[in-house]
């Protein structure tokens, strides 16, 4: 009887110290993964920021150019509140020449954002025309206390006669450096459609190709468009900036996630998925 009793409790020892084990294996994995869901959502914040810092510069120069260089075509005459408080001085002709565009020692954009220092451009043909060619450097150049540097090259690979514009555009280690001294880097390789409506207004900015280097954080990551990222002109109307279409893959150092941006629907909702197939939602900016 007395054995049967020291069976009974060496049994429910064995039982406790299972239980024990599997809640313990249990919070560990909990852990990993909200430690690797952390991380990941990370990396897309990371990238929508580097992107826009970069990325809002060559779209309101590139509009800028095609005014400064079009003489009797048809331009979209919605002026780019950015560049409201901006001195821009252009020297040249329509064919070649610099356009200096001076937001001073701060202007403040419509979305708050505060430009200053100097993006200079030098082109060489008609912004509209296949075979035009365009770069910008930042000189001095900061958004909100951050500091812009580097070379981008714009090529028009158009077909000649199309509706559609096509912008092959070239930049190796922008730098990108915060207050704090924290400093990201990023090569980008990318193209650019353009498609405007009747007014002749940007109605869908489609945008493919890859962009590599590093995040402030020190982390490296290498970016590929899978399927193209789609801007909208109705999304950006209501404050949304991110892609509204498209899936990107980002692989930073053993890890690999991909980023769906939707149907076209105007929000700022992305659905992240791991390389194990583990998918959620997630709100960039959040």
């Amino acid at each position: 009887m007395v054995s049967e009793k020291k069976a009974a409790s060496w049994k429910m020892v064995a039982i406790a110290i299972g239980l024990i084990g599997l809640m313990l294996a249990s919070c560990n994995e909990d852990k990993v993964g909200a430690d690797t869901t952390v991380e990941d959502q990370e990396s897309v914040e990371f990238d929508n920021a580097d992107d826009f810092y970069l990325e809002d510069a060559d779209d309101f120069s590139s509009e800028l150019l095609e005014k400064e260089t079009s003489s009797g075509g048809k331009v979209s005459e919605e002026p780019d509140e950015r560049l409201a408080c901006a001195e821009v001085t252009r020297t040249g002709t329509e064919e070649s020449g610099t356009i200096v565009i001076d937001f001073g020692e701060g202007c403040t954009g419509p979305k708050g954002n505060v430009r200053k220092g100097k993006i200079v451009i030098e082109y060489s043909g008609r912004r509209n025309d296949s075979g035009s060619f365009w770069s910008l450097e930042f000189v001095d150049y900061f958004v909100n206390d951050i500091s812009i540097q580097g070379l981008r090259k714009v090529n028009n690979i158009s077909e000649p006669g199309s509706s559609v514009l096509k912008f092959k555009v070239d930049m190796e280690n922008g730098l990108i450096t915060w207050p704090d001294g924290s400093k990201a880097r990023r090569s980008v390789h990318r193209i650019r459609e353009h498609h405007r409506n009747d007014n002749n207004l940007l109605d869908r900015l489609i945008v493919y190709g890859t962009a590599e280097g590093n995040h402030r954080n020190g982390r490296g990551f290498f970016i590929e468009i899978l399927e193209p990222l789609v801007y909208l002109r109705e999304c950006k109307q209501q404050g949304i900036i991110i892609p509204v279409e498209g899936v990107k893959l980002i692989k930073h150092g053993q890890r690999q996630i991909t980023v769906n941006y939707g149907d076209g629907t105007c929000d700022n909702i992305v659905v992240i998925t791991n390389k194990n197939g583990k998918s959620w939602r997630h709100e960039v900016g959040n």
